[in-house]
Order: C-alpha cells, then structure tokens, then sequence
C-alpha cells in the first residue's frame, strides 16, 4: 500500500486536499444556500421516513420536494440508507426565508445573498436534521472525489506515458470553486459527475486491453482489440447508474452504445453481444425508474412534469438572450455561490477564459500537427487511438452543452453546475491542451503550474467570497456610536432607534450606486419581524432609489435582537439612469411591518413627529460637466474655500443675476449665500439668502474643479442698483472672509455695479 502510495502520491495529495477543501466548504456553507438544497434534502428525508419515492402531482403534494421530486433516486437512496435514523421531524422548522432576497446586488457585495435565516438551530454539535443535511453533504464532498479519482484514471488511460498530466487533469476538476461547492451541498449534481467520469473511463478502455497492448489482424495491421463481455457489462452498470442519477445521463447511455458500434465498425457483427450486454446491464440498473414515470406520467424521463411545477419558458430564446445566458453558465461554472448570486471579480473570470483560449489553441496545434508530421510504424496505432479516445471526450462535452441548450430552451436554467457531468472529459483536454504552447521540457510545469494557480483560486474562494457573504455585521462598541459622522437619533415606536448613518460615496452619476451604512439600536425585545425600506428621492419628488430589507442586510430579522443591542447594516443602493443630474437626493428610512404594510412612527431626538424620516443626502453629479464661462471673470476668494469665478447678468425682467462658484478646498460646511440688491440711497429693496441653487447644491457636497452656476432673479422697478453677496454659516451668522487675487483682505462682502434697471 506504501508503495503504491508513493507510486500514486500526486493524485493522492490531490485527493486529500479536495477532500479537506470539500469537507470545509460542507460545514461552513449554511445551510440550504445551494441551489435547491432543501428540495434536494425533503427528497432524501421523504425516502429515509420510509415513505417511498415521491410521487409529483400539481395538487398539494404529499411531499416538500417541489420539482426535485422528479429526479432520478440514486443520490437520494444512498443519503436516505445513510440517514435513515436521523429523527428529521424538525426540518421545516429550520427553514425561515428571507422574504427581502433577490436583489440583483454584485457578486462581490455582502446584500441579501441569503435566501435564508440562519439561527444558532445550525450550529456544531448537529443533531436532528441539521446532522442528517451534513452527512448527505459528505455523501457529496465523497461523489467528489470519485469524480477526481476517475478523471485522474480516465487521463492516464489517454495519456499512459504523463502522469503528471493525469494528476494535473484531476487538479483542474478538484479545485473549480463551484464543483467544491457543489459538491459539498445536498444535490445530485456530483452524484451524476461522478457517474459521467466512471463511464467515460470505461469507454476510453474499450480501446485498449490489458494496460493498453493492441493485437493485429490477420492483415498485420493494427485493429481494436474485442471487447470482453465484463467490460460490456461494467460500462453498462455505471451508465445505468448515470442514468439513475440525473436524466442527462442518459447521454451517456448512448455514448456507451456508439463506442462500441465504432470499436467494431470493421466487423459490426462482433459488436451484437457487448453491445446486448450493455443495454440489458444498463435497462436491469435503470430501467425500472423510467418505466415508472411512463405509467406515473406518460413519458419516460418524469421532465415534463418537472417543467410543469417549475415553470416552462413561454417564449423561445432569442439569440441574444442565449448568448447572454450562456455567459451565465461560464460565470457560474467556475464561481457562482450561494444560488448563483456570489461571483468572483470580473479579472478573475478574465484570466480563466486567458487559460481556455490558450488551451483550445494548443489542441488545435496537435490537431493539425498530428495530421502532418510522419509517424513510425510502431507508434501509429498509439497516436490513432489517442486521437480516438481524445474524441470520444470531445463528443461528450458537445452533448453535455447540447443538453443544457436544450434544458435552457425549455425552462430558465443559466446554471453552469448543468455543465460540470463534462468536467472529466474537460478537464484531460484543458491539461493538455495547455501542455501543447510549451517545448516538451517544460510541459510538465506547465501543467502543474495550471493546477497550482487552480488551487490557489479554490483556496482563496471560500474564505474571500464565500464566507464575506453571509457574515454577520460587526458588532458596535459604545466608542463607535459616540464617534458617528452623521447623527440623526430617530426614534421608531420605541423599538428601535436609528442612532445615525453614512454613505459612501456621497457623490454619484446617474446609473451609479452607494453604499449606506445605517447604525441602529434596539430599544426592546420585539415579537415582530420589521422591514427597513430605504428610499432615495430626488429634489423634484422622483424615486431614483429603493430597497427594502430585514437588517443586518438581510441576515438579522427583529425577532432576533436583543434589547440593547447595537448593530452596523450596509445596503447597497444603485441610482436610477435618468435620476436628474447636479441634483440633491434626500434618503428617507422608514421602518414597516410586511403583513400589514403599517410604518412605525418616527420621530426625532425631541420627541417631535416625522412623517417622512428624511435621515441624509447625496448628490446626483453630472457624468461630463460643461465649464460654463461667464460673461464677468471676478477673482475673489471666500475663507480660501470657494471661489467666485465670475457672474453673468440680464435685464429682461428685472434683474437676473447667475453667479459661479469654484471649490478651492475641501468644505465641510454648508454655506448661505446672501444677495442683497441696495438702491442709491444705501436701502435694500431685495434678498435672497439661500444655500447655492435654491438649497439644492450645499457647499459640503461640491466636487472637485466643478462650477457650480448659481442663479437669482429679481423684480425690480427701473432705477440704479448696486449688489451686494456674500457667503455665510447658518447657524452663526459668521460670514466667510474674503480676499482678491492678490491675497488681500477686503471684508465679508463683494460690491457688484452699478447696475441699471429698465432704462
């Protein structure tokens, strides 16, 4: 055993880290936050209760398996024999939505990713149903790791002479995040995979005998040897096990059955009795799941009934839409956690199709190569039956991606763990492919550096994509809330109390998005789960943003906190495209009960009512501002903040005065501008005093090098006139000081005239 061992140790590392990162992905995703893992684990519990197989209907079902219901038992069986007596009577008490999920938030932003709430029910020592969700996930996490094990064998059958190659083939199916993923929740999806990789090592043996030694013909020329009837039979079991699997391993089936045919295409008849013995092996195995959905349903795969609980698409894909979806599959092949809400950084994808490309370029430089160059006697029969075996693997992964086609043609599917029953065929062709771009010398670090870079990335995925997403919010200190930027103290019914908030950034464009962060306290124990709805409204009444959530973004629904508590809640809110540019946005929060639409009443730190708790702002800023140029350049300076750059002025009904202001450094004040307009004898005969654009543009939320037009209009009676304006705190009256181009004090106002008016 030791030495096969160290004969095998490349694989055999391989192995135990996909069986650590497996186990690991297994304990620390929650629970039912895979695509369909509780319709999945109500399949398994139906059958370890004793009930039978599912029994799908369109009536109220006598299961909780939904459309899972439909899929072929061979993974359930095995979860339920391993379950079995698991008490699991409290499974549907540990299922608690989260009626706020399905935000289209970014793969990378921790924001209702959790289509569940997980409670303290979850945790380690598991028990009851908890415990029975865990071992059908290692059941999974073992499905794996067969699929690793059959790759490695499958490469090794096509390529005798590279073991490192073989290795690095299975390194390139253990460490794809989502397969790690996958394969560590309760789901068939590594169940069928694994049946996929079993079958297609048989079929590439078909080519060979006895390690890979041929025989001639009575020509003398070299010729498939016959098959035996064990091997007909084996290929048989593992397709009808596929078959038993998942209906897409069916596929296999008929493979299976082409291989054979073409094995003995020189001599067809021989090819009559592996060929029965395949198909009897196989019908014995899985046929009688099949005959089943025949007298159940009508038809022999149980699909349509699925489709019809699920949901069928009512209108064929467009071109467009399959490409787009198509582009979901590639994302989610590699990373798409969660239920396909959790994606890796764009770059990370970008380097992955890098590496494809690169691969697809190599087989194609064999494929012509092998074609051209001349080749001995003695190892034309090996070349001849690589490229075979080479093929078999090509045509599975075309039928693997005709199928799902045709599965996304029927019902909404985008999912690229549909793809992975073709990762073991994949994954040799990848390997060598790459291998192909380098001298023979350093192939093997090519390869190996394929699998290492693989494994860094599938390391790196749970903890920085996986985890971050539903972890929960940092607890606040007592230093924390007395250091709040913004602080507002709303108070909503004496339940909770929004202590203040932040938003980054506080500048957007249309068609952007900002993060706010509230700071909230509970002020007792509540029997109720409250919805935070934020609101982000524009200064003409307009809605350019919405979300409504539980908080702690979705993961700690009210029912959950304890009086007293502080909690942090991050919400990303995206900006509407045509929100009106160099605006001022108001964000309104409010907190609601979701089964009778009620608010709870706001109000502020004085007790005060708040119809409309209106808590902070932003500004909407143009995406290509426009330097205006006025019609008067001015070079004054106020408290060596903001600078007036010039002013325009117009007489068509009065007095109409635009003035342009200029950031000249950061501000943290919002300041009043007043304009007085004083007749010859000194008397004011109008004002204005007002934040820049009717309050609409504060001095605080200015950007940089950015003009701020500014405009005031009077009605005035014709006369002589003079203005004066300046800038001032609201709160203190303090005026900002000013200066000329020269650096020279000259007060706390600037003149403007003689102006005539009407003459």
């Amino acid at each position: 055993m030791a030495g096969r061992f160290r004969r095998e140790h490349q694989v055999a590392l391989v192995l135990v880290l996909f069986v650590a990162l497996g186990t690991y992905f297994s304990v620390t995703t929650p629970l039912f936050e895979a695509p369909d893992e509780q319709w999945h684990f109500a399949y398994v519990q139906y059958v370890a209760t004793g009930r039978g197989l599912p029994v799908q209907t369109l009536d109220q079902p006598t299961h909780l398996a939904r459309q899972e219901g439909s899929q072929p038992p061979l993974y359930y069986l095995l979860a339920a024999a391993g379950t079995f007596w698991i008490d699991t009577s409290d499974y549907p008490g540990i299922v608690w939505e989260n009626p706020h999920y399905g935000y289209n938030v970014p793969g990378i932003v921790n924001d209702n990713k959790n289509l569940f709430i997980h409670t303290s029910l979850e945790s380690f020592p598991y028990h009851g149903a908890v415990l029975a969700i865990h071992l059908a996930r290692l059941l999974s996490v073992l499905f794996g790791a067969l699929v690793v094990l059959f790759t490695y064998l499958l490469a090794l059958e096509v390529f005798p002479e590279r073991k490192y190659l073989a290795a690095s083939a299975a390194a390139l199916v253990a460490f794809v995040p989502q397969f790690l993923f996958i394969s560590s929740a309760v789901s068939n999806d590594s169940a069928i995979t694994a049946m996929a990789a079993v079958s297609l090592w048989l079929k590439v043996r078909l080519f060979t005998v006895d390690g890979g030694q041929r025989t001639k013909d009575a020509s003398g020329s070299f010729s498939p040897s016959i098959v035996r009837h064990s091997s007909a039979i084996a290929l048989g079991a593992a397709t009808g096990l596929a078959a038993l699997a998942k209906v897409s391993g069916l596929g296999l089936v008929v493979l299976a059955a082409l291989t054979i045919i073409f094995v003995f295409r020189k001599n067809i008849r021989q090819s009559f009795v592996p060929l029965g013995l395949l198909l009897l092996t196989c019908a014995l195995i899985a046929g009688w799941w099949y005959v089943r959905n025949l007298v159940l349903y009508g038809e022999l795969t149980g699909t349509a009934m699925m489709v019809r609980i699920f949901g069928a698409r009512t209108t064929p894909l467009t071109m467009t839409q399959l490409l787009t979806q198509l582009g979901e599959v590639w994302e989610t092949f590699w990373v798409g956690f969660g239920w396909g809400n959790i994606r890796a950084q764009p770059v990370i994808y970008t380097l992955l199709e890098i590496a494809v490309v690169l691969s697809g370029i190599g087989l194609l430089r064999f494929s012509i190569a092998s074609f051209r160059l001349p080749i001995a006697d003695e190892r034309k029969s090996a070349i001849e039956n690589r490229k075979l075996q080479m093929l078999v693997l090509a045509v599975w992964v075309a039928v693997v991606l005709v199928e799902l086609i045709g599965w996304m043609e029927t019902t909404q599917a985008p999912h690229g763990r549909l793809f992975f029953p073709a990762l073991p065929a994949l994954a040799p062709l990848a390997a060598f492919g790459l291998t192909q771009l380098a001298p023979q010398r350093m192939q093997p670090l090519v390869a190996r550096g394929a699998a290492v870079g693989l494994f860094a990335f599938a390391v790196y995925a749970p903890f920085a994509l996986l985890q971050p997403a539903y972890a929960y919010p940092a607890p606040l200190t007592a230093n924390d809330v007395q250091n709040l930027a913004h602080r507002v103290d709303i108070n909503y019914d004496n339940k909770m109390r929004l202590l203040g908030y932040d938003i980054v950034p506080d500048r957007v464009h249309p068609g952007d998005w900002a993060t706010l962060t509230l700071y909230w306290q509970s002020l007792a124990a509540m029997e109720e789960d409250y919805s935070v709805g934020i609101h982000v409204v524009d200064s003409a009444g307009r809605m350019i943003s919405a979300r409504d959530s539980y908080p702690g973004h979705g993961l700690l629904p009210t029912r959950l906190w304890r009086a007293g508590q502080f909690l942090r809640d991050s919400y990303w809110l995206p900006i509407s495209g045509d929100a009106s540019p160099a605006s001022i946005a108001w964000i309104q929060v409010s907190v609601y009960s979701r089964g009778d639409k009620r608010d709870l009443a706001a109000s502020d730190p004085s007790g005060n009512d708040l119809p409309t708790p209106i808590i902070g702002r932003l500004k909407v800023s143009r995406s290509n501002p426009v330097a205006p140029r006025p019609q008067n350049a001015t070079p004054y300076s106020f408290g060596k903040q903001i600078d007036l750059v010039g002013y325009d002025l117009g007489f068509a009904q009065g007095l109409d005065l635009t003035l342009y202001w200029k950031r000249a450094a950061p501000i943290d004040t919002d300041y009043t501008v007043f304009v007085h307009v004083l007749d010859t004898a000194g008397k004011t005969v109008a004002q204005r005093d007002i934040q820049p654009e009717e309050g609409d543009g504060p001095t605080s939320l200015w950007d940089d090098g950015e003009i701020v037009p500014d405009r005031y209009a009077f009605t005035l009676p014709p006369g002589a006139y003079h203005i004066e304006l300046g800038l001032y705190q609201a709160d203190t009256g303090q005026r900002l000081p000013i200066t000329d181009a020269q650096g020279t004090a000259i007060g706390d106002h600037i003149a403007l005239g003689p102006i005539e008016v009407g003459r």
